[in-house]
Protein backbone atom coordinates (compact mmCIF):
# COMPACT_ATOMS: atom_id res chain seq x y z
CA UNK A 1 0.00 0.00 0.00
CA UNK A 2 2.73 2.56 1.17
CA UNK A 3 4.20 2.20 -2.25
CA UNK A 4 1.10 2.79 -4.60
CA UNK A 5 1.17 6.52 -2.80
CA UNK A 6 4.26 7.04 -3.93
CA UNK A 7 4.19 8.99 -7.29
CA UNK A 8 4.84 7.24 -10.48
CA UNK A 9 7.99 8.58 -12.25
CA UNK A 10 9.41 7.49 -15.59
CA UNK A 11 13.04 7.87 -15.97
CA UNK A 12 13.93 7.83 -19.75
CA UNK A 13 17.45 7.68 -20.85
CA UNK A 14 20.79 5.64 -20.91
CA UNK A 15 22.72 3.47 -18.63
CA UNK A 16 26.08 1.70 -19.02
CA UNK A 17 27.51 0.10 -21.05
CA UNK A 18 29.21 2.60 -22.70
CA UNK A 19 30.66 4.14 -19.36
CA UNK A 20 30.14 7.73 -20.11
CA UNK A 21 28.97 10.84 -17.88
CA UNK A 22 25.08 10.57 -19.32
CA UNK A 23 24.84 7.11 -18.94
CA UNK A 24 27.18 6.91 -15.59
CA UNK A 25 24.72 9.51 -13.84
CA UNK A 26 21.47 8.05 -14.63
CA UNK A 27 22.46 4.56 -12.54
CA UNK A 28 23.48 6.96 -10.26
CA UNK A 29 19.82 8.02 -9.70
CA UNK A 30 18.31 4.71 -10.77
CA UNK A 31 20.18 3.40 -7.90
CA UNK A 32 19.89 6.00 -5.02
CA UNK A 33 17.69 5.17 -1.90
CA UNK A 34 16.51 8.81 -1.70
CA UNK A 35 15.30 8.74 -5.07
CA UNK A 36 13.55 5.15 -4.76
CA UNK A 37 12.30 5.86 -1.38
CA UNK A 38 10.45 9.01 -2.27
CA UNK A 39 8.87 7.71 -5.93
CA UNK A 40 7.51 4.46 -7.88
CA UNK A 41 10.34 4.35 -10.31
CA UNK A 42 10.04 2.93 -13.56
CA UNK A 43 12.79 2.93 -16.69
CA UNK A 44 12.65 3.19 -20.44
CA UNK A 45 16.79 2.39 -21.66
CA UNK A 46 17.01 4.87 -24.95
CA UNK A 47 20.62 3.48 -25.58
CA UNK A 48 21.03 0.13 -27.73
CA UNK A 49 24.84 1.40 -29.23
CA UNK A 50 27.42 -0.04 -26.61
CA UNK A 51 30.37 1.91 -28.30
CA UNK A 52 30.60 5.73 -28.12
CA UNK A 53 32.26 6.41 -31.82
CA UNK A 54 28.66 5.12 -32.84
CA UNK A 55 26.53 7.50 -31.19
CA UNK A 56 24.26 9.81 -33.17
CA UNK A 57 25.15 7.78 -36.36
CA UNK A 58 21.99 7.21 -38.49
CA UNK A 59 22.08 4.27 -40.26
CA UNK A 60 19.08 1.21 -40.40
CA UNK A 61 19.55 -0.09 -36.58
CA UNK A 62 18.87 3.58 -35.46
CA UNK A 63 15.24 3.21 -37.37
CA UNK A 64 14.45 0.02 -35.95
CA UNK A 65 15.20 1.38 -32.46
CA UNK A 66 13.62 4.34 -33.12
CA UNK A 67 10.18 2.02 -33.24
CA UNK A 68 11.43 0.15 -31.03
CA UNK A 69 11.89 2.85 -28.71
CA UNK A 70 8.65 4.75 -28.82
CA UNK A 71 6.24 1.63 -28.95
CA UNK A 72 7.94 0.59 -25.18
CA UNK A 73 7.09 4.45 -24.35
CA UNK A 74 3.71 4.16 -25.69
CA UNK A 75 3.07 1.08 -23.39
CA UNK A 76 4.44 2.52 -20.61
CA UNK A 77 2.15 5.81 -20.56
CA UNK A 78 -0.49 3.62 -21.29
CA UNK A 79 -0.35 1.40 -18.89
CA UNK A 80 0.65 3.47 -15.75
CA UNK A 81 -0.45 7.11 -16.32
CA UNK A 82 2.86 8.78 -14.69
CA UNK A 83 3.01 11.88 -12.70
CA UNK A 84 6.17 12.89 -14.36
CA UNK A 85 8.56 12.25 -17.07
CA UNK A 86 12.30 12.83 -16.62
CA UNK A 87 13.93 13.14 -20.14
CA UNK A 88 17.89 13.91 -20.80
CA UNK A 89 17.78 15.86 -23.75
CA UNK A 90 20.03 15.77 -25.96
CA UNK A 91 22.31 19.25 -28.15
CA UNK A 92 21.58 17.86 -31.51
CA UNK A 93 19.33 18.32 -34.55
CA UNK A 94 19.10 14.99 -35.25
CA UNK A 95 18.40 14.03 -31.38
CA UNK A 96 15.68 16.58 -30.76
CA UNK A 97 13.56 15.20 -34.50
CA UNK A 98 14.21 11.93 -34.09
CA UNK A 99 13.41 11.23 -30.16
CA UNK A 100 13.08 14.11 -27.89
CA UNK A 101 10.48 16.45 -29.32
CA UNK A 102 8.38 13.44 -30.00
CA UNK A 103 9.12 11.97 -26.19
CA UNK A 104 7.85 15.49 -24.97
CA UNK A 105 4.56 15.12 -26.76
CA UNK A 106 3.76 11.88 -26.25
CA UNK A 107 4.30 12.39 -22.10
CA UNK A 108 2.30 15.69 -22.36
CA UNK A 109 -0.48 13.96 -24.15
CA UNK A 110 -0.75 11.21 -21.26
CA UNK A 111 -1.01 13.96 -18.42
CA UNK A 112 2.37 13.94 -17.10
CA UNK A 113 4.66 16.70 -15.90
CA UNK A 114 7.64 16.63 -18.10
CA UNK A 115 11.38 17.58 -16.86
CA UNK A 116 14.26 17.93 -19.40
CA UNK A 117 17.74 17.75 -18.58
CA UNK A 118 20.52 19.23 -20.26
CA UNK A 119 23.85 17.60 -19.56
CA UNK A 120 25.99 20.27 -21.72
CA UNK A 121 26.42 23.22 -22.34
CA UNK A 122 25.84 24.31 -26.32
CA UNK A 123 21.82 23.68 -27.01
CA UNK A 124 21.40 27.58 -27.22
CA UNK A 125 24.56 27.66 -29.94
CA UNK A 126 23.22 24.68 -31.68
CA UNK A 127 19.85 25.42 -31.96
CA UNK A 128 20.50 28.87 -34.32
CA UNK A 129 21.83 26.16 -36.87
CA UNK A 130 18.44 24.07 -36.85
CA UNK A 131 16.26 23.63 -39.73
CA UNK A 132 13.55 26.16 -39.73
CA UNK A 133 10.48 23.52 -39.92
CA UNK A 134 12.57 21.55 -36.71
CA UNK A 135 12.94 24.40 -34.92
CA UNK A 136 9.09 25.59 -34.78
CA UNK A 137 8.69 21.74 -33.88
CA UNK A 138 11.44 22.01 -30.76
CA UNK A 139 9.74 25.17 -29.83
CA UNK A 140 6.44 23.45 -29.72
CA UNK A 141 7.57 20.76 -27.42
CA UNK A 142 9.53 23.47 -25.36
CA UNK A 143 6.89 25.26 -24.78
CA UNK A 144 5.28 22.04 -23.00
CA UNK A 145 8.23 21.26 -20.99
CA UNK A 146 7.52 21.61 -17.04
CA UNK A 147 10.59 21.98 -15.75
CA UNK A 148 13.94 22.08 -16.86
CA UNK A 149 17.16 21.25 -15.79
CA UNK A 150 21.09 22.67 -16.28
CA UNK A 151 24.45 21.64 -14.98
CA UNK A 152 25.37 25.50 -14.53
CA UNK A 153 23.37 28.66 -13.05
CA UNK A 154 24.57 30.41 -16.14
CA UNK A 155 23.10 27.91 -18.53
CA UNK A 156 20.00 28.91 -17.43
CA UNK A 157 18.81 30.92 -20.39
CA UNK A 158 19.68 28.06 -22.72
CA UNK A 159 16.19 27.29 -23.76
CA UNK A 160 14.80 31.13 -23.84
CA UNK A 161 12.30 32.25 -25.47
CA UNK A 162 10.62 28.75 -24.65
CA UNK A 163 11.39 27.90 -20.84
CA UNK A 164 11.35 30.92 -18.61
CA UNK A 165 14.24 31.09 -16.32
CA UNK A 166 12.06 30.75 -13.10
CA UNK A 167 11.44 26.99 -14.24
CA UNK A 168 14.57 25.85 -15.09
CA UNK A 169 16.68 24.22 -11.92
CA UNK A 170 20.22 24.14 -11.46
CA UNK A 171 21.82 20.15 -10.99
CA UNK A 172 25.48 19.60 -10.46
CA UNK A 173 26.93 16.74 -11.15
CA UNK A 174 27.23 13.94 -8.47
CA UNK A 175 30.05 11.70 -7.05
CA UNK A 176 30.17 8.64 -5.10
CA UNK A 177 32.93 9.59 -3.30
CA UNK A 178 33.12 6.11 -1.19
CA UNK A 179 33.71 4.82 -4.67
CA UNK A 180 35.78 7.61 -5.87
CA UNK A 181 38.27 8.25 -2.90
CA UNK A 182 42.61 8.88 -2.15
CA UNK A 183 42.29 5.29 -0.76
CA UNK A 184 43.20 3.31 -3.21
CA UNK A 185 46.54 1.09 -3.08
CA UNK A 186 48.33 2.37 -6.40
CA UNK A 187 51.21 4.36 -6.48
CA UNK A 188 51.46 7.65 -7.83
CA UNK A 189 53.49 7.94 -11.67
CA UNK A 190 56.10 10.97 -11.61
CA UNK A 191 55.31 12.89 -14.47
CA UNK A 192 52.19 11.18 -15.41
CA UNK A 193 49.46 13.31 -16.95
CA UNK A 194 45.88 12.16 -17.51
CA UNK A 195 43.26 12.78 -20.12
CA UNK A 196 39.84 10.62 -20.01
CA UNK A 197 37.34 11.57 -22.91
CA UNK A 198 36.41 11.59 -26.93
CA UNK A 199 39.79 12.24 -28.30
CA UNK A 200 38.42 14.36 -31.08
CA UNK A 201 39.25 18.65 -31.51
CA UNK A 202 36.17 19.39 -29.54
CA UNK A 203 37.05 17.43 -26.62
CA UNK A 204 40.65 19.38 -26.83
CA UNK A 205 42.81 16.57 -27.85
CA UNK A 206 44.20 17.65 -30.99
CA UNK A 207 45.34 20.99 -29.22
CA UNK A 208 47.23 18.57 -25.94
CA UNK A 209 48.96 16.98 -28.85
CA UNK A 210 50.67 20.08 -29.78
CA UNK A 211 52.00 21.05 -26.68
CA UNK A 212 53.51 17.63 -25.78
CA UNK A 213 57.30 18.63 -27.76
CA UNK A 214 57.26 21.82 -25.44
CA UNK A 215 56.56 20.24 -22.35
CA UNK A 216 58.29 17.49 -22.55
CA UNK A 217 61.26 19.74 -23.86
CA UNK A 218 61.54 20.86 -20.48
CA UNK A 219 60.30 17.73 -18.32
CA UNK A 220 61.18 14.89 -20.54
CA UNK A 221 60.36 12.45 -18.36
CA UNK A 222 56.01 13.39 -18.71
CA UNK A 223 53.84 10.70 -20.34
CA UNK A 224 50.50 12.27 -21.61
CA UNK A 225 47.86 8.99 -21.09
CA UNK A 226 44.35 9.68 -23.07
CA UNK A 227 41.84 7.17 -22.33
CA UNK A 228 38.69 7.27 -24.47
CA UNK A 229 37.76 6.52 -28.31
CA UNK A 230 38.55 8.44 -31.16
CA UNK A 231 36.55 9.15 -33.86
CA UNK A 232 36.32 11.41 -37.23
CA UNK A 233 33.74 14.59 -37.41
CA UNK A 234 31.73 16.15 -34.35
CA UNK A 235 28.40 15.18 -33.79
CA UNK A 236 27.27 17.21 -30.99
CA UNK A 237 30.00 20.14 -30.24
CA UNK A 238 30.78 22.34 -33.01
CA UNK A 239 30.93 26.25 -31.28
CA UNK A 240 33.52 26.90 -28.36
CA UNK A 241 31.27 27.53 -25.52
CA UNK A 242 33.27 30.20 -23.87
CA UNK A 243 33.84 32.52 -26.80
CA UNK A 244 30.67 31.45 -29.07
CA UNK A 245 33.32 31.28 -31.96
CA UNK A 246 32.72 28.09 -34.45
CA UNK A 247 35.32 25.24 -33.91
CA UNK A 248 37.88 24.74 -36.77
CA UNK A 249 37.79 20.85 -37.24
CA UNK A 250 41.06 18.82 -36.85
CA UNK A 251 41.52 15.15 -37.97
CA UNK A 252 42.80 13.26 -34.73
CA UNK A 253 44.13 10.24 -36.31
CA UNK A 254 46.07 12.50 -38.56
CA UNK A 255 47.05 14.23 -35.14
CA UNK A 256 47.86 11.26 -33.68
CA UNK A 257 49.68 9.70 -36.38
CA UNK A 258 52.39 13.30 -36.09
CA UNK A 259 53.08 12.67 -32.51
CA UNK A 260 53.75 8.90 -33.14
CA UNK A 261 56.40 9.66 -35.95
CA UNK A 262 57.99 12.40 -34.49
CA UNK A 263 60.74 12.12 -31.39
CA UNK A 264 58.10 12.68 -28.72
CA UNK A 265 56.01 9.34 -29.32
CA UNK A 266 57.48 7.98 -26.26
CA UNK A 267 55.87 10.31 -24.13
CA UNK A 268 52.36 9.94 -25.31
CA UNK A 269 50.22 6.91 -24.37
CA UNK A 270 46.87 5.65 -26.07
CA UNK A 271 45.17 3.63 -23.46
CA UNK A 272 41.62 3.18 -25.70
CA UNK A 273 38.74 2.61 -23.55
CA UNK A 274 38.85 2.21 -20.20
CA UNK A 275 36.61 1.52 -16.93
CA UNK A 276 36.37 -0.11 -13.71
CA UNK A 277 39.46 -1.41 -11.99
CA UNK A 278 41.49 -0.44 -14.72
CA UNK A 279 40.28 3.24 -15.08
CA UNK A 280 40.68 3.83 -11.29
CA UNK A 281 43.96 2.49 -11.04
CA UNK A 282 44.76 5.39 -13.70
CA UNK A 283 43.24 8.09 -12.33
CA UNK A 284 44.88 7.31 -8.65
CA UNK A 285 48.84 6.91 -10.28
CA UNK A 286 48.35 10.25 -12.17
CA UNK A 287 50.27 12.87 -11.17
CA UNK A 288 47.81 16.10 -12.66
CA UNK A 289 44.59 15.83 -14.17
CA UNK A 290 44.42 17.14 -17.40
CA UNK A 291 40.77 18.27 -19.73
CA UNK A 292 40.90 20.46 -22.62
CA UNK A 293 37.11 20.50 -23.36
CA UNK A 294 35.87 23.08 -25.68
CA UNK A 295 32.11 22.69 -24.47
CA UNK A 296 30.97 20.78 -21.09
CA UNK A 297 28.03 21.34 -18.62
CA UNK A 298 30.07 19.79 -16.00
CA UNK A 299 32.95 17.02 -16.88
CA UNK A 300 32.44 13.93 -14.58
CA UNK A 301 35.54 12.45 -15.45
CA UNK A 302 37.19 16.10 -13.99
CA UNK A 303 34.78 15.49 -11.04
CA UNK A 304 36.37 12.06 -10.26
CA UNK A 305 40.20 12.59 -10.34
CA UNK A 306 39.43 15.19 -7.73
CA UNK A 307 37.39 13.12 -6.09
CA UNK A 308 40.40 11.12 -5.73
CA UNK A 309 42.41 14.15 -4.77
CA UNK A 310 44.18 14.74 -8.09
CA UNK A 311 44.96 18.59 -9.00
CA UNK A 312 44.07 19.73 -12.25
CA UNK A 313 43.88 21.88 -15.51
CA UNK A 314 41.18 22.28 -17.09
CA UNK A 315 39.20 24.96 -18.84
CA UNK A 316 36.07 27.56 -17.45
CA UNK A 317 33.05 25.86 -19.45
CA UNK A 318 29.84 24.47 -18.22
CA UNK A 319 29.19 24.26 -14.61
CA UNK A 320 33.25 24.49 -14.32
CA UNK A 321 33.55 28.42 -14.19
CA UNK A 322 30.86 28.74 -11.30
CA UNK A 323 32.27 26.13 -8.70
CA UNK A 324 36.29 25.72 -9.46
CA UNK A 325 38.41 28.43 -8.39
CA UNK A 326 41.71 29.15 -10.53
CA UNK A 327 44.65 28.74 -8.32
CA UNK A 328 42.76 26.68 -5.58
CA UNK A 329 41.21 23.39 -7.43
CA UNK A 330 43.78 23.74 -10.49
CA UNK A 331 44.97 26.26 -12.90
CA UNK A 332 42.07 26.76 -15.70
CA UNK A 333 43.08 28.07 -19.33
CA UNK A 334 40.65 29.38 -22.58
CA UNK A 335 39.89 26.97 -24.63
CA UNK A 336 42.06 26.23 -27.62
CA UNK A 337 44.98 28.58 -25.60
CA UNK A 338 48.14 26.55 -25.83
CA UNK A 339 49.99 28.19 -24.13
CA UNK A 340 48.12 28.86 -21.19
CA UNK A 341 47.30 25.28 -21.55
CA UNK A 342 51.06 25.05 -21.11
CA UNK A 343 51.55 27.45 -17.77
CA UNK A 344 48.96 25.31 -15.82
CA UNK A 345 50.87 22.31 -16.65
CA UNK A 346 54.49 23.79 -16.14
CA UNK A 347 53.05 25.44 -12.88
CA UNK A 348 51.81 22.10 -11.16
CA UNK A 349 55.08 19.89 -12.84
CA UNK A 350 57.28 22.25 -11.38
CA UNK A 351 55.91 22.21 -8.14
CA UNK A 352 55.58 19.02 -5.90
CA UNK A 353 53.88 20.92 -2.58
CA UNK A 354 51.24 22.86 -4.63
CA UNK A 355 50.06 19.46 -6.40
CA UNK A 356 50.10 17.82 -2.97
CA UNK A 357 48.17 20.57 -1.64
CA UNK A 358 45.25 21.24 -4.46
CA UNK A 359 44.89 17.58 -4.55
CA UNK A 360 44.03 17.67 -0.71
CA UNK A 361 41.92 20.56 -1.14
CA UNK A 362 39.44 19.34 -4.40
CA UNK A 363 39.19 16.08 -2.56
CA UNK A 364 37.49 18.10 0.78
CA UNK A 365 35.57 19.76 -1.24
CA UNK A 366 33.92 17.48 -3.75
CA UNK A 367 33.03 15.13 -0.52
CA UNK A 368 31.48 18.37 0.75
CA UNK A 369 29.28 19.42 -2.46
CA UNK A 370 29.19 16.99 -4.91
CA UNK A 371 28.08 13.92 -3.02
CA UNK A 372 25.48 11.56 -4.43
CA UNK A 373 23.52 11.56 -1.71
CA UNK A 374 23.52 15.43 -1.59
CA UNK A 375 23.03 15.53 -5.84
CA UNK A 376 19.92 13.25 -5.46
CA UNK A 377 18.47 14.84 -2.35
CA UNK A 378 18.57 18.11 -4.36
CA UNK A 379 17.16 16.49 -7.45
CA UNK A 380 14.20 14.99 -5.68
CA UNK A 381 13.13 18.60 -4.39
CA UNK A 382 12.76 19.49 -7.75
CA UNK A 383 11.09 16.92 -8.78
CA UNK A 384 8.77 17.41 -6.06
CA UNK A 385 8.35 21.03 -7.04
CA UNK A 386 7.41 20.01 -10.14
CA UNK A 387 4.46 17.77 -9.31
CA UNK A 388 3.21 20.34 -6.97
CA UNK A 389 3.28 23.17 -9.67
Amino acid sequence: MQNNKKPKILFVGPTPPPYSGPELSMQQFLESDSLNEAFDIKFLKTNFRKDNTKKGKLDLSMLGNFFSYFSRLLRLLFAHRFKCVYYPVTPTQIGWIGRDTWTILLSKLFGAKVIIHLRGSHFKLNFQTFNGVIKWLVGCSLRRVDRAIVQAAYLKDQFQPYINESNVSVLYQAMDINVYSNSHNTAQEDGKILIMGHMTKAKGYTDILKIIPDICEAYPHVKFYFAGNMRRGERGVFYNQYTGKKIQYEDPFEAEQHILQSKYSGNYVNLGVISGDEKMKHIQSTAIFLTASYSEGFSRSLLEAMAMGKPVVYTPVGAHREVFEHGVHGYTFVPGDLEQMKAGLTALLANGSKRLEIGRTNRSYVVSNFSIERIASEFKSIIFKTLES
